[in-house]
């Protein structure tokens, strides 16, 4: 006989979990006692529970596993609850394990009570209350199955706490095997022979390709179609920037320069993406319901492909066996009027990162200048996490990524995942620099999560971009309600103080001519470091200034 909660352990390990994060809870003690036990399981103790989720997010990135957490019932779920809904957004596998009252006081409003069927229920991909014990064994095996299985997302696993320390027969513990599909022969030079047909064929990579050997697939197939490769929302990385076949990154926004020259092409093939409205700019391209070019879709999930455009193909598949299927396929030689397209597409791409900005003005450092030396002096494997705002434009435009440079980045648009994502991914890559950018908001939302890395020995650098501003929102009341500014004004801390506190490496940028010192000194030192970078609200994005954006709506 075993205890209920031994046996959830158990199944962690055997799923290939080696390490959980949390915010421990009185309603999962007997977990917390079981995991003392079990040393194949490494347990990341976090400030927050928004902070364990981020974390188990970037982790699920950087494995290929599912992420899992564990937090207490009702004020730990709800503060976990954005964590489950970037999985969602972003097609990242995760299991969430909550606390859950004892089951004699359920249906009572007992302390911190909650029916997570209805809270999660319209964003979790399945929730489920385990109040039988001898059913916990089975019910893992299908939150791990369903969180990994066609369109990957969250999973909802509300735990009783007197139905983890019930002793049963410990069964023999289980893993459902994910189902990978594949293309028919047929499809294949259906597809093939579609590029083979057009003059300006492009292929929309997306965050199912993030693998290694995904990528490296991709890369060939980019090479022997010459296809160029644009890159969904967040994921830069899937194709190295400087490859002849790297046709940008649809990131939100994209420069008008971009979204001219790919408009041109007349096949889009989206492999991994859902081809979202931020990836196709609003909808626009390809357009839905009704796209101007043809347009095939490969997505794992049938139920996702077309789901809101007509397509000339759709693919229920999983990404990499198609591009290898794809290779499989592919022509002895490239076509030269693919191989010029490309060419052109790749140069656009290449111009967008030749900036020459000033690099100080009154206000601040205009924070590209910071980007653009950040993109010369880290190292070319180095892990990026990127938090949500107008600086992240900056990096995106001007750091290269691929080739072993990763980009971490919520598609969800949530604040607050840069730091947890930069500890997670250090812990997980200790040899690797990690290195967040993140702005002053959302490093006030979980900057806590420093005290996690001092505490696990965790090294990544922060960069904080401090313009006193919620700067996105600020932008768009400059855009939408001109002379009408409000609410988005920040009063910080003194940030080298507070990150001095928890025991960083502590740097500050006030002008360009410190940049260059900050960053040497940052990746020499070898730990955890924070460099605050006073940046000009002024040049508040990649693409605008607010004196412009005044005078577009004047």
């Amino acid at each position: 006989m075993k205890r209920a909660a031994d046996l959830l352990v158990e199944s962690l390990r055997v799923h290939g979990i080696d390490r959980v994060f949390c915010v421990p809870g009185e309603s999962y003690l007997s977990v917390l006692d079981a995991l003392v036990e079990q040393p194949a399981v490494s347990v990341v103790t976090t400030r927050h529970e928004s902070g364990a989720g981020f974390m188990a997010l970037a982790d699920a990135r950087l494995t290929g596993r599912a992420g899992v957490a564990f937090v207490s019932r009702g004020p730990g779920a709800m503060n976990a609850a954005i964590a489950v809904h970037s999985a969602q957004q972003d097609a990242v596998p995760l299991v969430l394990f909550i606390g859950q009252v004892e089951r004699a006081h359920r249906q009572m409003n007992a302390f911190q009570e909650m029916d997570y069927g209805r809270v999660f229920g319209s964003v979790a991909k399945w929730v489920v209350e385990v109040n039988d014990a001898t059913r916990l064994v089975d019910t893992v095996a299908t939150a791990f199955h369903a969180a990994s299985s066609g369109t990957p997302g969250p999973v909802v696993v509300a735990l009783p706490e007197d139905m983890l320390e019930d002793l049963v027969e410990a069964p023999a513990v289980q893993v459902n095997r994910v189902a990978r599909s594949a293309a028919s022969q047929q499809d294949m030079i259906g597809v093939r022979d579609m590029i083979a047909d057009v003059e300006r064929p492009l292929l929309i990579a997306g965050g199912l390709l993030k693998s290694g050997a995904a990528q490296t697939t991709l890369k060939a197939v980019a090479e022997a179609f010459a296809i160029p490769v644009a890159t969904a929302v967040r994921h830069a990385d899937l194709l190295p920037n400087d490859h002849p076949q790297f046709a940008g990154h649809l990131a939100y926004g994209a420069p008008a320069a971009l979204a001219e020259a790919i408009a041109k092409a007349d096949l889009v093939i989206g492999v991994g993406t859902r081809l979202g409205d931020v990836t196709t700019q609003g909808y626009t391209f390809p357009a839905a319901p009704l796209p101007a070019q043809k347009v095939v879709q490969i997505w794992p999930d049938a139920m996702a492909v077309g789901h809101v455009r007509g397509l000339a193909m759709g693919l229920a598949a999983e990404p990499r066996i198609f591009l290898e299927q794809l290779l499989a396929v592919a022509p002895d030689a490239p076509a030269s009027q693919h191989t010029d397209w490309s060419a052109a597409l790749h140069a656009v791409a290449r111009s967008l990162r030749e900036w020459r900005g000033a690099g100080d003005v009154e206000d601040g450092v205009v924070f590209g200048d910071f980007v653009a030396a950040a993109d010369r002096l880290l190292a070319d494997d180095a892990i990026i996490t990127i938090d949500s705002g107008n600086f992240g434009g900056w990096v995106q435009r001007l750091m290269r990524f691929g080739g072993g440079r990763m980009m971490l980045a919520p598609a969800s648009g949530a604040m607050g995942y840069g730091v947890p994502a930069a500890v997670a991914a250090s812990l997980r890559h200790p040899e690797r620099q990690v290195v967040c950018f993140v702005g002053d908001g959302g490093f006030l939302m979980t900057g806590n999560e420093l005290a996690t890395a001092m505490h696990y020995g965790a090294k990544p650098i922060v960069i904080v971009s401090d313009n006193g501003s919620y700067g996105t929102i600020r932008m768009h009341q400059e855009k939408h309600f001109p002379g009408r500014i409000g609410m988005t004004g920040l009063t910080n801390p003194d940030f080298p103080v507070f990150a001095s506190s928890f025991g960083t490496l502590s740097l500050t940028v006030d002008n360009a001519s410190q940049i260059e010192g900050a960053l040497k000194a940052a990746v020499q030192a070898r730990c955890a470091a924070v460099i605050t970078v006073r940046t000009s609200l002024e040049h508040i994005s990649a693409g605008a200034t607010i004196a412009a954006l005044r005078g577009s709506a004047a």
